[in-house]
């Protein structure tokens, strides 16, 4: 960084940020990057990792503010390269928060966690704010060593604690930075709504992961009373089913609600109904291997009665109007081609090679 300088005049302030702004544009880019591939290797969950270079005009304001209260220099700001870690849930603030402890040189007397100076009697904003510098090791290297005089700050939040920020930074400054109070109450109060939603989706992320693992080792257990979801749709496969040598195990969301849908419709509800007619399945057919989740139990359907399930669960050319010759030769084990044409043709059902 460069050497202090006594500045004294507005002009004075805006040559400085004209002169050494460049170096934080670069830091903040860098050092984003960094988190996010962090962030990867580590598997933890995030929304987005923005960054941004104090603009001249904030740089300007925040000066003059502090000027006002005591001596201050450009070099005492510790914002110019400013960098966001945005998560989904709470839980992942922590692991964040724990991460770039590792990584950085931590301010500690100049960093500050929001959400405890409100108190617990308080809504409001809240967000962790790390000030940091590159650190002892990671300045030797090359593309860091340009900024190993630097500060930099990283705030840490979930998505929701985002929104609420931007909204009040952008709402709330619009009005002098407060509102009337009977409009400023409303806009706690939601502030307030939105912490307890920001607490319940971390219950929830919590207990699901709780479920898929008491459901792993039910399956285990082979206790399989449980609704069908796509959670236990993949467990049973993964689980219990890898002869099958299924691919794709992954359901998204919306292929998941669509099978579970076709399922319900033929009367299978339940992880041990799917099961009993999966082993009864194998125990007289040779399924397709390399077949997908979807696929298998839409097969398994159809050779249990490809009728029942073209009349109560098939949802028409939206849902699926195509097929290989592989699950054709898989029917003729049990239809005769002459009734399988004609529901094809009912449902305008088309045979296609894989590759075309």
């Amino acid at each position: 960084m460069n050497s202090k300088v006594e500045l004294k005049s507005k002009d004075d302030h805006g040559h400085w940020y004209d002169n050494n702004i460049d170096p934080y544009k670069g830091l903040a880019e860098i050092i984003a990057i960094t988190i996010k591939n962090s962030l990867i290797s580590h598997k933890i969950s995030f929304v987005d990792v923005p960054y941004r270079h104090k603009t001249k005009k904030s740089f300007m304001k925040k000066i003059e503010d502090k000027i006002s209260e005591k001596a201050y220099t450009p070099e005492s700001m510790t914002d110019l390269a400013g960098i966001r870690v945005i998560t989904l849930i709470e839980s992942d603030v922590q692991k964040v928060c724990d991460l770039i402890k590792t990584m950085f040189n931590v301010h500690d007397q100049d960093s500050v966690n929001k959400s405890e100076k409100l108190g617990e009697e308080k809504v409001g904003y809240r967000s962790v704010h790390f000030v940091c510098d590159v650190g002892d090791i990671r300045e030797q290297l090359p593309e860091f060593s340009a900024y190993k005089e630097f500060c930099f700050e990283i705030q840490v939040r979930t998505a929701l604690e985002h929104a609420w920020a931007e909204i009040e930074h952008d709402r709330g400054y619009k009005l002098g930075g407060k509102l009337p109070s009977h409009l400023n109450r409303r806009f706690k109060l939601l502030s307030g709504l939105l912490e307890s939603a920001d607490l319940e989706f971390n219950r929830l992320t919590v207990e699901i992961e709780e479920y898929s693992k008491q459901l792993n080792d039910s399956i285990q257990q082979d206790e399989l009373d449980y609704e069908l979801t796509t959670i236990g749709l993949k467990q049973l496969f993964q689980n219990k089913y890898k002869s099958l040598r299924l691919t794709g195990l992954e359901l998204t969301d919306e292929i998941g609600k669509t099978l579970i849908d076709e399922l319900n419709r033929f009367e299978i509800d339940t992880l041990s109904t799917l099961d009993t007619k999966i082993k009864q399945a194998i125990s007289q057919y040779t399924f397709q291997e390399n077949n997908t989740i979807l696929g298998f139990c839409r097969d398994l359907m159809m050779i249990i009665d490809i009728h029942k399930y073209f009349e109560n669960s098939f949802l028409g050319s939206k849902s699926w109007g195509v097929t290989n010759p592989e699950t054709y030769a898989f029917l003729t084990k049990k239809y005769q081609e002459e009734e399988i044409n004609a529901i094809f043709k009912k449902y305008e059902i088309i045979i296609v090679e894989d590759d075309e």
